[in-house]
């Protein structure tokens, strides 16, 4: 399935969605570990590269 391309607002939108995941209320992913979170991790690290 191709959705057309990858742009930074959809990659922003992503990254919001993970961290509200675990923040709204704080739950965890199935990428959770007990040591953190590498999705977590790079949804931070998105939003630090493109500040709103």
């Amino acid at each position: 399935m191709d959705d057309g391309p990858v742009t930074p607002a959809l990659v922003i939108w992503t990254a919001q969605r993970v961290i509200n995941q675990h923040h709204l209320p704080p739950s965890r992913c199935m990428q959770c570990q007990d040591d953190g979170c590498e999705m977590l991790t790079w949804a931070r690290n998105v939003l630090q590269a493109y500040p709103s």
